[in-house]
């Protein structure tokens, strides 16, 4: 029987969501153990989170990589995929026909060119040479670091185009109908050909907390 090794930090989030893939798993007659253990072996591992157990299985074969959703309820829906050794992950969700679930709606695209930089957090030196390559003063740091830039609706009224590295707020510029550039070659938002296309294969990057219970997620990403 396959192992599936779910490895889980103390944070409650993490637990939760170690239960709804028991569950899920399960339902697919895998074996799962649920363990703070990084070193654990199994057949299939999944890690949570771009810290605990991260550093341990990246570069190994079949680990599931499981973080923060891409659009929706930061709570209740997660995003997963298999890990690649760059850090990407392998979503399978290349030319879907049909969405995940519902679509968030699709603001109509901006045509001018009013620039505003997201910093990554601790990466505000990157940040400034990015503002100075499109030409912009505008930055607006991470939350975490303090700073309390308002809402980002005034954002998305305000500006054009949306210029970052690896934060998921990108997706929700590309959404807002902002030109979005990052310079992480891995995000999900780069060469964003057809917005339709481009958010219906992004709906199966992500799961809501009763598709992984259910199992939902595994029919999908299921690998031989």
């Amino acid at each position: 029987m396959v192992c599936v090794v779910v490895h889980t930090s103390p944070l409650p989030h993490q637990k939760e969501f170690a239960g709804y893939l028991e569950r899920g798993f399960k339902r697919h007659g895998l074996s799962v153990e649920v363990t703070a253990d990084i070193h654990a072996e199994g057949d299939i591992h999944v890690i949570q989170g771009p810290h605990y157990a991260y550093s341990t299985w990246i570069g190994k074969p079949r680990v599931l990589f499981l973080d923060r959703c891409f659009y929706g309820d930061s709570k209740k829906d997660v995003s997963l995929g298999w890990l690649r050794p760059d850090g990407s992950r392998d979503f399978m969700n290349h030319a879907m026909p049909e969405p995940n679930g519902r679509l968030p709606e699709l603001k109509p695209e901006k045509t001018g060119d009013k620039t505003i930089v997201f910093a990554d957090y601790g990466k505000r030196n990157r940040a400034v040479t990015a503002a100075i390559t499109h030409d912009t003063e505008h930055i607006r740091l991470h939350p975490a670091e303090g700073r309390d830039h308002g809402p980002l609706e005034a954002v998305w009224r305000d500006f054009d185009v949306a210029v970052g590295g690896s934060s998921t707020v990108l997706v929700e510029a590309a959404i807002n109908g902002l030109r979005v550039i990052s310079y992480d070659p891995r995000h999900v938002c780069q060469n964003i050909a057809d917005r339709r296309q481009w958010v219906t294969d992004l709906s199966w990057a992500q799961w809501h907390y009763d598709q992984i219970a259910n199992g939902r997620f595994w029919e999908h990403l299921c690998i031989e």
